[in-house]
């Protein structure tokens, strides 16, 4: 089991209220719910939610799509699309 920290919390009476009725709706204590509330609202904030990365997944789908349809249909103008994208990539992290 991994180790835990006791953390005091003051909350709004309406919130822990909310809290509670939640926590019974889905049969998990109160602190877990917190718990379970905490991880997600970390993991959006970090960019790792799982709305992000169905956005990244869609990103990367379509992207891959592109160049598919480029190299079966434009096989002449690929590699210089590439060598394009890579030049404009590197101008940007080189700019951040």
């Amino acid at each position: 089991m991994t180790e835990t920290v006791l953390i005091t919390v003051r909350l709004p009476q309406a919130l822990a209220d909310a809290a509670q009725a939640a926590a019974s709706a889905k049969q998990v204590s109160r602190s877990n719910l917190l718990r379970i509330a905490l991880e997600h609202f970390l993991g959006t904030i970090s960019g790792t939610s799982e709305q992000d990365r169905r956005r990244q997944f869609s990103s990367e789908y379509l992207f891959l799509v592109a160049d598919l349809i480029v190299q079966r249909q434009y096989p002449d103008v690929h590699t210089a699309l590439i060598t394009e994208a890579e030049t404009r990539m590197e101008a940007v992290c080189a700019a951040s």
